[in-house]
Protein backbone atom coordinates (compact mmCIF):
# COMPACT_ATOMS: atom_id res chain seq x y z
CA UNK A 1 0.00 0.00 0.00
CA UNK A 2 3.13 2.22 -0.15
CA UNK A 3 3.85 4.79 -2.77
CA UNK A 4 4.75 3.03 -6.22
CA UNK A 5 8.05 3.36 -5.52
CA UNK A 6 7.04 0.48 -3.98
CA UNK A 7 7.05 -1.13 -6.93
CA UNK A 8 3.74 -1.28 -9.84
CA UNK A 9 4.06 -2.29 -13.32
CA UNK A 10 4.42 1.59 -14.19
CA UNK A 11 7.66 1.39 -13.04
CA UNK A 12 8.88 -0.65 -15.71
CA UNK A 13 8.31 2.48 -17.99
CA UNK A 14 11.22 4.36 -15.99
CA UNK A 15 13.46 5.40 -18.87
CA UNK A 16 15.97 8.32 -19.36
CA UNK A 17 16.66 9.64 -22.49
CA UNK A 18 19.49 11.85 -23.83
CA UNK A 19 19.43 14.54 -26.53
CA UNK A 20 23.11 16.18 -28.29
CA UNK A 21 24.51 18.57 -30.50
CA UNK A 22 21.52 20.72 -31.50
CA UNK A 23 22.00 23.62 -34.09
CA UNK A 24 20.26 26.06 -32.11
CA UNK A 25 20.55 27.22 -28.36
CA UNK A 26 23.01 28.64 -26.46
CA UNK A 27 24.50 29.28 -23.02
CA UNK A 28 22.98 28.54 -19.50
CA UNK A 29 21.81 32.03 -18.97
CA UNK A 30 18.66 32.02 -16.73
CA UNK A 31 15.45 32.77 -18.82
CA UNK A 32 17.39 32.76 -22.00
CA UNK A 33 19.18 29.60 -22.10
CA UNK A 34 16.25 27.51 -23.56
CA UNK A 35 15.83 29.38 -26.94
CA UNK A 36 13.79 27.51 -29.06
CA UNK A 37 13.82 24.68 -31.26
CA UNK A 38 12.64 24.63 -34.91
CA UNK A 39 11.63 21.99 -37.35
CA UNK A 40 14.29 22.92 -39.72
CA UNK A 41 16.85 22.84 -36.86
CA UNK A 42 19.34 19.88 -37.50
CA UNK A 43 20.66 17.65 -34.24
CA UNK A 44 21.07 14.31 -32.64
CA UNK A 45 18.52 13.40 -30.31
CA UNK A 46 20.45 10.19 -28.28
CA UNK A 47 17.73 8.38 -26.24
CA UNK A 48 18.70 6.32 -23.04
CA UNK A 49 15.33 4.13 -23.27
CA UNK A 50 14.30 0.52 -21.41
CA UNK A 51 13.18 -0.22 -24.80
CA UNK A 52 14.16 0.85 -28.14
CA UNK A 53 10.93 -0.69 -29.71
CA UNK A 54 8.68 0.62 -27.36
CA UNK A 55 10.50 4.22 -26.86
CA UNK A 56 9.61 4.59 -31.02
CA UNK A 57 6.00 3.80 -30.41
CA UNK A 58 5.56 6.04 -27.72
CA UNK A 59 7.39 8.94 -28.11
CA UNK A 60 9.89 8.22 -30.98
CA UNK A 61 7.36 8.88 -34.23
CA UNK A 62 5.66 11.79 -33.20
CA UNK A 63 8.93 13.41 -31.95
CA UNK A 64 10.92 12.68 -35.19
CA UNK A 65 7.80 13.81 -37.30
CA UNK A 66 8.07 16.87 -35.38
CA UNK A 67 11.93 17.68 -35.75
CA UNK A 68 12.70 15.72 -39.11
CA UNK A 69 16.02 17.02 -39.15
CA UNK A 70 16.85 15.60 -35.37
CA UNK A 71 18.80 12.38 -36.14
CA UNK A 72 17.54 9.49 -32.91
CA UNK A 73 19.39 7.10 -31.06
CA UNK A 74 17.97 4.92 -28.77
CA UNK A 75 20.29 3.49 -25.75
CA UNK A 76 18.97 1.12 -23.31
CA UNK A 77 18.97 2.15 -19.60
CA UNK A 78 17.54 -1.19 -18.66
CA UNK A 79 20.38 -2.43 -16.92
CA UNK A 80 20.22 0.97 -14.78
CA UNK A 81 16.92 0.25 -13.94
CA UNK A 82 16.94 -3.10 -13.33
CA UNK A 83 20.03 -2.55 -10.73
CA UNK A 84 19.97 -3.73 -7.00
CA UNK A 85 20.56 0.14 -6.56
CA UNK A 86 18.93 1.80 -9.29
CA UNK A 87 19.40 5.61 -8.05
CA UNK A 88 23.07 5.19 -7.86
CA UNK A 89 22.81 3.40 -11.20
CA UNK A 90 21.52 6.00 -12.81
CA UNK A 91 23.54 8.49 -11.43
CA UNK A 92 26.64 6.73 -13.22
CA UNK A 93 24.49 6.33 -16.38
CA UNK A 94 24.22 9.95 -16.73
CA UNK A 95 28.06 10.47 -15.79
CA UNK A 96 29.28 7.65 -18.33
CA UNK A 97 26.67 9.34 -21.15
CA UNK A 98 25.93 12.98 -20.64
CA UNK A 99 22.45 13.04 -21.48
CA UNK A 100 20.86 16.16 -22.06
CA UNK A 101 17.43 15.19 -20.79
CA UNK A 102 16.52 11.88 -19.00
CA UNK A 103 13.28 10.41 -17.36
CA UNK A 104 13.34 8.86 -13.82
CA UNK A 105 11.61 7.43 -11.50
CA UNK A 106 10.50 9.28 -8.09
CA UNK A 107 13.94 7.75 -5.94
CA UNK A 108 16.21 9.23 -9.27
CA UNK A 109 14.59 12.48 -9.27
CA UNK A 110 15.02 12.96 -5.82
CA UNK A 111 18.42 11.90 -5.19
CA UNK A 112 19.84 14.04 -8.49
CA UNK A 113 17.96 16.78 -7.42
CA UNK A 114 19.52 16.88 -3.82
CA UNK A 115 22.88 16.14 -5.37
CA UNK A 116 22.63 19.31 -8.24
CA UNK A 117 22.34 17.17 -10.82
CA UNK A 118 19.13 18.53 -12.70
CA UNK A 119 18.38 21.69 -14.51
CA UNK A 120 15.74 24.16 -12.66
CA UNK A 121 12.86 24.09 -14.97
CA UNK A 122 11.37 27.88 -13.64
CA UNK A 123 13.19 29.89 -16.41
CA UNK A 124 11.76 27.28 -19.45
CA UNK A 125 8.38 27.17 -17.72
CA UNK A 126 8.09 31.38 -17.45
CA UNK A 127 9.93 31.61 -21.18
CA UNK A 128 7.08 29.69 -22.92
CA UNK A 129 4.55 30.23 -20.63
CA UNK A 130 4.01 26.83 -20.24
CA UNK A 131 0.68 25.82 -18.61
CA UNK A 132 1.14 24.05 -14.92
CA UNK A 133 -2.26 24.70 -13.79
CA UNK A 134 -3.49 21.68 -16.68
CA UNK A 135 -1.63 19.20 -13.85
CA UNK A 136 -3.35 18.24 -11.14
CA UNK A 137 -1.70 20.46 -8.09
CA UNK A 138 -0.83 17.42 -6.11
CA UNK A 139 1.44 16.26 -8.86
CA UNK A 140 3.32 19.26 -9.23
CA UNK A 141 3.32 19.69 -5.09
CA UNK A 142 5.05 15.82 -5.49
CA UNK A 143 7.52 17.05 -7.88
CA UNK A 144 8.67 20.09 -5.60
CA UNK A 145 8.73 18.30 -2.61
CA UNK A 146 10.47 15.76 -3.81
CA UNK A 147 12.68 18.59 -5.31
CA UNK A 148 13.35 20.42 -2.57
CA UNK A 149 10.91 22.79 -3.12
CA UNK A 150 11.95 23.84 -6.87
CA UNK A 151 10.50 21.89 -9.83
CA UNK A 152 13.39 19.75 -11.71
CA UNK A 153 11.11 17.82 -14.03
CA UNK A 154 7.74 17.01 -15.08
CA UNK A 155 5.59 13.92 -15.19
CA UNK A 156 2.83 13.32 -17.61
CA UNK A 157 1.17 10.24 -15.32
CA UNK A 158 0.82 9.40 -11.79
CA UNK A 159 -0.21 6.44 -9.65
CA UNK A 160 -2.66 6.48 -6.75
CA UNK A 161 -4.84 4.20 -4.78
CA UNK A 162 -8.70 4.55 -3.76
CA UNK A 163 -10.95 2.23 -2.15
CA UNK A 164 -12.81 -0.35 -4.20
CA UNK A 165 -16.34 -1.75 -3.18
CA UNK A 166 -18.40 -4.18 -3.85
CA UNK A 167 -21.57 -3.12 -4.21
CA UNK A 168 -23.68 -6.43 -4.27
CA UNK A 169 -22.35 -7.81 -1.01
CA UNK A 170 -22.77 -4.25 0.53
CA UNK A 171 -26.49 -4.37 -0.18
CA UNK A 172 -26.51 -8.48 0.81
CA UNK A 173 -25.40 -7.55 4.14
CA UNK A 174 -27.21 -4.34 4.52
CA UNK A 175 -23.92 -2.05 4.98
CA UNK A 176 -23.91 1.07 4.06
CA UNK A 177 -21.60 1.67 1.23
CA UNK A 178 -18.39 3.66 2.26
CA UNK A 179 -17.79 7.70 1.19
CA UNK A 180 -15.54 10.18 0.14
CA UNK A 181 -13.35 11.35 2.69
CA UNK A 182 -13.97 8.68 5.40
CA UNK A 183 -11.28 7.95 8.09
CA UNK A 184 -9.37 4.70 8.53
CA UNK A 185 -11.61 3.81 11.64
CA UNK A 186 -14.81 4.29 9.99
CA UNK A 187 -13.73 2.21 7.29
CA UNK A 188 -12.19 -0.75 9.65
CA UNK A 189 -15.69 -0.17 11.39
CA UNK A 190 -17.18 -0.97 7.66
CA UNK A 191 -15.19 -4.61 7.75
CA UNK A 192 -16.15 -5.85 10.94
CA UNK A 193 -19.66 -5.54 9.78
CA UNK A 194 -19.31 -8.29 7.19
CA UNK A 195 -19.63 -12.28 8.54
CA UNK A 196 -15.75 -12.87 8.20
CA UNK A 197 -15.64 -16.40 7.05
CA UNK A 198 -11.69 -17.43 6.21
CA UNK A 199 -10.68 -18.93 3.14
CA UNK A 200 -7.97 -21.35 2.81
CA UNK A 201 -5.33 -20.12 2.05
CA UNK A 202 -4.42 -21.02 -1.77
CA UNK A 203 -7.63 -20.63 -3.78
CA UNK A 204 -7.21 -22.09 -7.06
CA UNK A 205 -8.33 -20.13 -10.26
CA UNK A 206 -10.81 -23.19 -10.87
CA UNK A 207 -13.09 -21.99 -7.47
CA UNK A 208 -12.49 -17.95 -8.49
CA UNK A 209 -16.05 -16.82 -6.88
CA UNK A 210 -16.83 -20.09 -4.97
CA UNK A 211 -18.29 -19.08 -1.40
CA UNK A 212 -15.33 -20.30 0.49
CA UNK A 213 -13.88 -16.81 2.26
CA UNK A 214 -15.57 -13.35 2.50
CA UNK A 215 -13.34 -10.78 4.12
CA UNK A 216 -14.46 -7.32 4.88
CA UNK A 217 -11.06 -5.59 3.50
CA UNK A 218 -8.94 -7.20 1.45
CA UNK A 219 -5.12 -5.96 1.24
CA UNK A 220 -3.65 -4.75 -2.51
CA UNK A 221 -2.08 -7.60 -3.90
CA UNK A 222 0.96 -5.71 -3.93
CA UNK A 223 0.92 -5.72 0.19
CA UNK A 224 4.21 -7.27 1.22
CA UNK A 225 3.70 -7.69 4.94
CA UNK A 226 1.60 -7.80 7.76
CA UNK A 227 2.82 -4.24 8.92
CA UNK A 228 2.04 -1.91 5.71
CA UNK A 229 -1.43 -1.47 6.59
CA UNK A 230 -0.37 -0.06 10.07
CA UNK A 231 2.17 2.22 8.75
CA UNK A 232 -0.28 3.58 6.13
CA UNK A 233 -2.96 4.29 8.75
CA UNK A 234 -0.20 5.59 10.94
CA UNK A 235 0.96 7.96 8.13
CA UNK A 236 -2.65 8.87 7.56
CA UNK A 237 -3.29 10.30 10.89
CA UNK A 238 0.40 12.21 10.57
CA UNK A 239 1.77 9.65 12.95
CA UNK A 240 6.12 8.92 12.38
CA UNK A 241 7.84 6.18 13.99
CA UNK A 242 11.09 7.12 13.04
CA UNK A 243 13.30 10.66 12.33
CA UNK A 244 16.50 10.30 11.48
CA UNK A 245 17.54 13.63 11.97
CA UNK A 246 16.78 12.83 15.68
CA UNK A 247 18.24 9.41 15.72
CA UNK A 248 14.94 8.27 16.97
CA UNK A 249 12.55 5.62 16.52
CA UNK A 250 9.15 6.20 18.21
CA UNK A 251 6.51 3.54 18.39
CA UNK A 252 5.20 2.33 22.04
CA UNK A 253 3.25 5.27 21.97
CA UNK A 254 -0.37 5.34 22.69
CA UNK A 255 -1.17 6.80 18.75
CA UNK A 256 0.62 4.07 17.24
CA UNK A 257 -0.81 1.77 19.94
CA UNK A 258 -4.49 2.20 18.71
CA UNK A 259 -3.65 1.83 15.07
CA UNK A 260 -1.80 -1.48 15.74
CA UNK A 261 -4.65 -2.79 18.35
CA UNK A 262 -7.53 -2.26 15.59
CA UNK A 263 -5.51 -3.81 12.22
CA UNK A 264 -4.41 -6.86 14.87
CA UNK A 265 -7.73 -6.96 15.98
CA UNK A 266 -9.31 -7.36 12.50
CA UNK A 267 -6.83 -9.89 11.38
CA UNK A 268 -7.37 -12.27 14.27
CA UNK A 269 -11.61 -11.66 13.60
CA UNK A 270 -10.68 -12.21 9.76
CA UNK A 271 -12.40 -9.12 8.87
CA UNK A 272 -9.06 -8.31 7.14
CA UNK A 273 -7.18 -10.66 5.01
CA UNK A 274 -3.60 -10.98 5.94
CA UNK A 275 -0.89 -11.60 3.57
CA UNK A 276 -0.94 -15.25 4.25
CA UNK A 277 -4.51 -15.87 3.65
CA UNK A 278 -3.69 -13.89 0.32
CA UNK A 279 -1.44 -15.86 -1.16
CA UNK A 280 1.13 -15.42 -3.57
CA UNK A 281 1.61 -14.25 -6.99
CA UNK A 282 4.44 -17.02 -7.36
CA UNK A 283 2.55 -19.91 -8.10
CA UNK A 284 0.04 -20.22 -11.18
CA UNK A 285 -1.91 -17.00 -11.25
CA UNK A 286 -3.30 -14.14 -13.65
CA UNK A 287 -0.84 -13.18 -16.71
CA UNK A 288 -2.28 -9.57 -17.76
CA UNK A 289 -1.64 -8.92 -21.08
CA UNK A 290 -2.15 -5.47 -23.25
CA UNK A 291 -4.65 -5.50 -26.33
CA UNK A 292 -1.43 -5.92 -28.15
CA UNK A 293 -0.21 -9.45 -26.35
CA UNK A 294 3.84 -9.79 -25.99
CA UNK A 295 5.02 -10.69 -22.61
CA UNK A 296 2.81 -10.40 -19.98
CA UNK A 297 2.63 -6.65 -18.31
CA UNK A 298 1.41 -7.82 -15.02
CA UNK A 299 0.82 -10.62 -12.76
CA UNK A 300 -0.45 -11.33 -9.25
CA UNK A 301 -1.27 -15.10 -7.71
CA UNK A 302 -4.42 -16.51 -7.27
CA UNK A 303 -5.46 -16.16 -3.87
CA UNK A 304 -4.94 -12.11 -4.28
CA UNK A 305 -7.83 -12.12 -6.36
CA UNK A 306 -10.27 -11.77 -3.39
CA UNK A 307 -11.99 -8.52 -4.12
CA UNK A 308 -12.48 -9.24 -8.24
CA UNK A 309 -13.77 -12.78 -7.36
CA UNK A 310 -16.48 -11.54 -4.59
CA UNK A 311 -14.72 -12.86 -1.40
CA UNK A 312 -14.18 -9.56 -0.33
CA UNK A 313 -16.18 -7.01 0.43
CA UNK A 314 -13.48 -3.67 -0.13
CA UNK A 315 -9.73 -3.29 -0.83
CA UNK A 316 -7.00 -0.60 -1.80
CA UNK A 317 -5.59 -0.73 -4.94
CA UNK A 318 -4.35 1.33 -7.48
CA UNK A 319 -6.16 2.04 -11.24
CA UNK A 320 -4.27 -1.40 -12.89
CA UNK A 321 -6.68 -2.76 -10.87
CA UNK A 322 -9.93 -0.54 -12.55
CA UNK A 323 -8.45 -1.78 -15.64
CA UNK A 324 -8.25 -5.70 -15.01
CA UNK A 325 -12.14 -5.57 -13.93
CA UNK A 326 -12.42 -4.11 -17.30
CA UNK A 327 -12.63 -0.42 -17.03
CA UNK A 328 -10.28 2.12 -18.19
CA UNK A 329 -8.38 3.28 -21.34
CA UNK A 330 -6.86 0.11 -21.28
CA UNK A 331 -9.13 -3.26 -21.44
CA UNK A 332 -6.94 -5.82 -19.94
CA UNK A 333 -6.85 -9.53 -21.36
CA UNK A 334 -6.81 -11.78 -18.90
CA UNK A 335 -5.13 -15.31 -19.23
CA UNK A 336 -4.88 -17.90 -16.96
CA UNK A 337 -2.15 -20.20 -16.17
CA UNK A 338 -3.12 -22.28 -13.25
CA UNK A 339 -0.93 -24.97 -11.84
CA UNK A 340 -1.19 -28.27 -13.40
CA UNK A 341 -3.44 -27.09 -15.82
CA UNK A 342 -3.18 -26.33 -19.58
CA UNK A 343 -4.17 -22.52 -19.50
CA UNK A 344 -6.16 -20.71 -21.79
CA UNK A 345 -7.80 -17.72 -22.32
CA UNK A 346 -10.29 -16.92 -20.02
CA UNK A 347 -13.10 -13.91 -18.96
CA UNK A 348 -11.31 -11.77 -16.40
CA UNK A 349 -12.42 -12.30 -12.97
CA UNK A 350 -13.76 -8.59 -11.70
CA UNK A 351 -16.08 -8.30 -14.76
CA UNK A 352 -19.32 -9.26 -13.35
CA UNK A 353 -18.52 -7.35 -10.00
CA UNK A 354 -20.81 -4.43 -9.41
CA UNK A 355 -18.14 -1.94 -7.91
CA UNK A 356 -17.30 1.06 -7.75
CA UNK A 357 -14.67 3.31 -5.84
CA UNK A 358 -14.28 5.91 -3.22
CA UNK A 359 -10.67 8.00 -1.82
CA UNK A 360 -8.58 6.11 -0.06
CA UNK A 361 -8.85 6.34 4.14
CA UNK A 362 -7.05 9.67 5.41
CA UNK A 363 -7.62 11.14 8.47
CA UNK A 364 -9.64 14.72 9.50
CA UNK A 365 -6.35 16.19 10.97
CA UNK A 366 -4.36 15.70 7.75
CA UNK A 367 -7.05 17.38 5.59
CA UNK A 368 -7.34 14.75 2.85
CA UNK A 369 -3.68 14.42 2.71
CA UNK A 370 -2.25 10.78 1.82
CA UNK A 371 1.36 9.03 1.16
CA UNK A 372 -0.42 7.12 -1.90
CA UNK A 373 0.53 9.13 -4.74
CA UNK A 374 4.30 8.50 -6.65
CA UNK A 375 5.26 9.37 -9.83
CA UNK A 376 7.10 6.55 -11.89
CA UNK A 377 7.70 8.16 -15.27
CA UNK A 378 9.54 11.99 -14.44
CA UNK A 379 11.39 13.77 -17.36
CA UNK A 380 13.94 15.95 -16.20
CA UNK A 381 17.12 17.44 -17.96
CA UNK A 382 20.57 17.05 -17.00
CA UNK A 383 22.44 20.30 -15.11
CA UNK A 384 25.10 19.28 -17.27
CA UNK A 385 23.28 19.86 -20.68
CA UNK A 386 24.70 21.90 -23.60
CA UNK A 387 21.65 21.42 -25.61
CA UNK A 388 18.90 22.98 -23.61
CA UNK A 389 16.73 24.14 -26.68
CA UNK A 390 16.40 20.25 -28.01
CA UNK A 391 15.79 19.18 -24.29
CA UNK A 392 13.13 21.38 -23.39
CA UNK A 393 10.79 20.72 -26.40
CA UNK A 394 11.26 16.97 -25.83
CA UNK A 395 9.60 17.32 -22.22
CA UNK A 396 7.28 19.72 -23.63
CA UNK A 397 5.79 17.07 -25.86
CA UNK A 398 6.04 13.90 -23.84
CA UNK A 399 4.41 16.14 -20.81
CA UNK A 400 1.92 18.20 -23.42
CA UNK A 401 -1.10 18.23 -24.29
CA UNK A 402 -1.74 16.33 -27.32
CA UNK A 403 0.34 12.99 -25.99
CA UNK A 404 -1.76 13.61 -23.26
CA UNK A 405 -5.02 13.20 -25.24
CA UNK A 406 -3.86 10.31 -27.11
CA UNK A 407 -2.70 8.66 -24.12
CA UNK A 408 -5.98 8.45 -22.29
CA UNK A 409 -7.57 6.27 -25.30
CA UNK A 410 -4.63 4.02 -25.29
CA UNK A 411 -2.84 4.20 -21.54
CA UNK A 412 -4.23 2.43 -18.03
CA UNK A 413 -2.09 5.43 -16.60
CA UNK A 414 -3.57 8.37 -14.79
CA UNK A 415 -3.08 11.88 -16.65
CA UNK A 416 -1.46 14.12 -14.80
CA UNK A 417 -3.76 17.04 -16.89
CA UNK A 418 -6.95 16.87 -15.71
CA UNK A 419 -8.62 17.59 -18.53
CA UNK A 420 -7.63 13.72 -20.08
CA UNK A 421 -8.72 11.46 -17.10
CA UNK A 422 -9.17 8.18 -18.30
CA UNK A 423 -12.76 6.95 -19.70
CA UNK A 424 -14.00 5.07 -16.65
CA UNK A 425 -17.73 4.10 -17.53
CA UNK A 426 -19.85 5.83 -14.47
CA UNK A 427 -17.18 5.05 -12.05
CA UNK A 428 -15.93 7.12 -9.46
CA UNK A 429 -12.24 7.97 -10.94
CA UNK A 430 -12.32 11.19 -9.52
CA UNK A 431 -11.38 9.67 -6.06
CA UNK A 432 -8.13 9.05 -7.84
CA UNK A 433 -7.44 12.67 -8.18
CA UNK A 434 -9.06 13.81 -4.68
CA UNK A 435 -5.58 13.68 -2.61
CA UNK A 436 -3.16 15.38 -1.50
CA UNK A 437 0.70 14.74 -0.59
CA UNK A 438 1.37 13.70 2.86
CA UNK A 439 4.65 16.21 2.84
CA UNK A 440 5.05 14.72 6.58
CA UNK A 441 5.89 11.30 5.24
CA UNK A 442 7.89 12.56 2.60
CA UNK A 443 10.41 14.51 5.00
CA UNK A 444 10.67 10.89 7.26
CA UNK A 445 11.28 9.11 4.38
CA UNK A 446 13.50 11.43 3.47
CA UNK A 447 15.45 11.81 6.83
CA UNK A 448 15.70 8.02 7.21
CA UNK A 449 19.00 6.09 5.97
CA UNK A 450 19.04 4.25 2.79
CA UNK A 451 17.32 0.29 3.10
CA UNK A 452 16.12 1.35 7.04
CA UNK A 453 12.71 1.63 6.18
CA UNK A 454 12.39 -1.65 4.92
CA UNK A 455 14.20 -3.66 7.40
CA UNK A 456 12.07 -1.87 10.09
CA UNK A 457 9.06 -3.15 8.04
CA UNK A 458 10.24 -6.42 7.80
CA UNK A 459 11.32 -6.57 11.90
CA UNK A 460 7.54 -5.35 12.52
CA UNK A 461 5.64 -7.40 10.43
CA UNK A 462 7.32 -10.36 12.47
CA UNK A 463 6.14 -8.63 15.90
CA UNK A 464 3.42 -8.23 14.40
CA UNK A 465 2.32 -11.44 13.44
CA UNK A 466 3.33 -13.03 16.91
CA UNK A 467 0.32 -10.69 17.85
CA UNK A 468 -2.41 -12.02 15.57
CA UNK A 469 -1.82 -15.41 16.86
CA UNK A 470 -1.66 -14.82 20.08
CA UNK A 471 2.16 -15.82 21.21
CA UNK A 472 2.34 -11.49 22.38
CA UNK A 473 0.21 -8.97 23.71
CA UNK A 474 0.02 -6.28 21.23
CA UNK A 475 1.84 -3.38 24.32
CA UNK A 476 4.51 -6.56 24.27
CA UNK A 477 4.67 -6.26 19.91
CA UNK A 478 5.04 -2.73 20.31
CA UNK A 479 7.90 -2.67 22.81
CA UNK A 480 9.46 -4.94 20.74
CA UNK A 481 9.46 -2.95 17.83
CA UNK A 482 10.37 -0.16 19.59
CA UNK A 483 13.40 -1.09 21.09
CA UNK A 484 14.21 -3.30 17.99
CA UNK A 485 13.58 -0.91 15.57
CA UNK A 486 15.97 1.95 17.62
CA UNK A 487 18.75 -1.05 17.21
CA UNK A 488 18.34 -0.59 13.24
CA UNK A 489 18.13 2.86 13.11
CA UNK A 490 21.28 3.21 15.21
CA UNK A 491 23.07 1.23 13.26
CA UNK A 492 21.53 2.24 9.69
CA UNK A 493 23.10 5.89 10.48
CA UNK A 494 26.54 4.54 11.74
CA UNK A 495 26.78 2.62 8.22
CA UNK A 496 25.73 5.57 6.92
CA UNK A 497 28.10 7.72 8.24
CA UNK A 498 31.07 5.08 7.78
CA UNK A 499 30.63 5.22 3.62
Amino acid sequence: MRRKRRGLATSLLALSLTLTACTSGGGKEAGSAFGSLDREDKGTLKVGYFNEEAFYMQYGNAFQAMFPNVELEVVSTEEAMSADDPVAAMESFIEEQQPDAVLLTEEQYAELAKDGKLYDLDAAVKQDKFDLDSFLPSVIDLLKARGGGKLYGLSPSFSSQALYYNKDLFDKYGVPYPTDGMSWEEVLQLAARFPAKKGSDNVSLDKVGADDALYGLSLPMQTRDSFELIREIGEAKGLLYADGEAKTVSFDTPEWKAVVQSVVDGYKSGSISTVSSQGGGGQGGLMIRGMGGGKPTFSFGPATMRFMSGQAAMTVDGPMLMNMMGIGGVKMIAATKVAGSSGGAVKAPGQDVNWDLVTIPTDPSQEGATGSMSLDTIFAINASSENLPAAWEFLKYANGEQLAKTSSKSSPALSARTAYKNEADGKNIDAFYNEKINEQALLQEDSLPAGFAQSFGNMAAGQIDQAVKGTQTVDEALKAIQSQGQDLLTKALADEAAE
